[in-house]
């Protein structure tokens, strides 16, 4: 093999390489489906963080859960295991379910929604507006 066959062939091989590491990292857990409800929930690790990071503009609504420590200057963290429920505008259950992670992404019909999530008995309640675009709703919670 010439010296240049042998670069275009190591060339070659690193994208190989370099585009399945980047699959791999991209993977999300598995979407969960309700009617026309869609989701998927997880983003423990850094590679997965980075794939819902990554994913979530595909979805018209991103949730986060964090923890915002007591103390000053200390770094928020995220949760998992929030229990969460979607409700539309006539107040029915659309969605009670639990993250895996501090990230859940849906996918949902346009319109109005009510988003509850919870943690150690702390209701945090959100509304939202489904539609065009992209919306990002951060759940925070106090260390207690």
């Amino acid at each position: 093999m010439t010296k240049t066959a042998s670069a275009i062939f190591a060339s070659f091989l690193c994208t190989g390489v370099a585009h399945a590491a980047m699959q791999n990292s991209d993977a999300l857990p598995p979407l969960q489906t309700r009617g026309e409800l869609a989701w998927v929930s997880g983003g423990i690790g850094e590679s997965q963080a980075k794939a819902f990071e990554h994913a979530s503009a595909r979805y018209p609504l991103t949730l986060e859960f964090i923890v915002k420590p007591e103390r000053k200057g200390a770094r928020a963290e995220f949760t998992a295991a929030v229990p969460v429920k979607v409700t539309d505008q006539h107040g029915k259950e659309l969605l009670s379910a639990t993250s895996q992670g501090p990230f859940m992404l849906l996918r949902l019909p346009h319109g109005r929604y009510t988003v509850i999530a919870e943690r150690h008995g702390r209701k945090i309640e959100r509304h939202v507006v489904v539609g065009q675009g992209h919306h990002r709703i951060v759940f925070e919670w106090t260390a207690a």
